[in-house]
């Protein structure tokens, strides 16, 4: 419950007396069930979870003792009369709700129905709060990233000229699975040849060729929480253009790396990298350098030239420099960082110098 008690300071702090938690992530976060469906509602005077009947057993097993599990009233997710109940039984007065997360079908139906409850949208509070990772927390993402840099290790001996982009992701996709990944973080990217310069291309049925720059981006899911990296390597015979971008890739990361520390300000990684840029790819160079990661993929604080964010120790984040030139190819290289006391870790061990196929 201690999640729980650092919301209910800030709570007290902003005179509110009640929240309404609908994120999924959130709600996570705050009561362990690793479901979904389910809506979360923290007050001083106590806690209620409301689910449907697929996951009553779950939630039970799954929530801390002191958080009651209620199924949806008369059946009905997210009706009001569910909420009147929890707002009556914890004495709520003062009702916050996630802004930017409550459909407002929800919305309107919580104002028709809780007259007498004043409503108060509220958004990153509980983000907030999650950009600080906790033991368990460090610990799972630590395993997501040792998992994610064993399976890539499996899947390079089938990089080969004539293998496919799909057929090479379900090689790295099965080794993932077969290593003790959960799920997977995302949508697992293998691009080769000049598609590589699309960010988030879709990969299909191409075949590797010689020559070509293969691009990965994937990670490992472990108790809820994202691995997330990315490796390039190159097929066959490399051309100097393609030595000297990874080069200036491989030193910018590890520039935009060694800036990070507890206090900084975001941007300052960014402009590490980009010192190291020379002015002829500037304009190649994607200005979203990284961002953090946990229970979602994309979390605070966000690594950028116009981050409003400062680093602080147990936030872990990625580093992702990347040079994207449309027509001929991309590379990027990009890693899992836990900022320590005084320093940082790279929590992803598998190497970063090029590798030629």
């Amino acid at each position: 419950m201690e999640r729980i008690k650092k919301l209910l300071k800030i709570m007290q702090e902003k005179d509110i007396d009640g929240f309404l938690i609908s994120s999924e992530s959130n709600v996570t976060y705050l009561s362990g069930f690793t479901g979904d469906s389910s809506y979360l509602v923290v007050s001083p005077n106590g806690c209620i979870f409301f689910t449907d009947g697929r996951y009553t057993e779950q939630a039970e097993k799954e929530c801390h003792k002191d958080i009651e599990v209620i199924k949806w009233l008369d059946n009905k997710r997210c009706d009001a009369k569910s909420y009147k109940y929890a707002v009556k039984a914890l004495k709520i007065k003062r009702l916050a709700f996630e802004g930017s997360q409550m459909p407002y079908s929800t919305y309107k139906s919580l104002s028709d129905e809780l007259n007498e409850v004043e409503l108060v949208p509220l958004n990153d509070i509980i983000e907030e709060i999650r950009m600080i990772k906790d033991r368990e927390e460090i610990e799972a993402l630590k395993i997501a990233c040792k998992i994610s840099d064993k399976a890539l290790k499996l899947t390079i001996p089938y990089i080969r000229p004539g293998i496919t982009e799909m057929e090479l992701i379900a090689r790295l996709e099965y080794n993932l699975k077969s290593n003790g990944a959960q799920g997977l973080s995302f949508d697992t990217m293998i691009l080769s040849g000049p598609k590589t310069s699309l960010l988030h291309g879709k990969p299909d049925n191409k075949k590797l060729e010689d020559g070509d720059y293969v691009l990965f981006d994937f990670g490992a899911l472990y108790n809820g929480y994202h691995a997330d990296m990315s490796r390039t390597f190159i097929l066959g015979n490399a051309n100097d253009n393609q030595k000297e971008l990874y080069n200036i890739i491989e030193k910018a990361e590890m520039e935009g790396i060694k800036a990070l520390k507890p206090g900084i300000s975001c941007q300052l990684p960014d402009q590490k990298v980009r010192e190291v840029i020379p002015e002829k790819y500037i304009n190649y160079y994607y200005p979203g350098l990284g961002h953090g990661v946990g229970l979602d993929i994309h979390e605070n604080p966000r690594l950028s030239q116009d981050s409003k964010f400062k680093t602080e120790k147990n936030m872990t984040l990625t580093v992702e420099p990347g040079i994207y030139i449309p027509g001929w190819g991309g590379l990027r290289i990009e890693d899992t960082i836990l900022i320590t006391e005084d320093s940082y870790e790279i929590l992803n061990k598998f190497p970063r110098k090029l590798t030629i196929l």
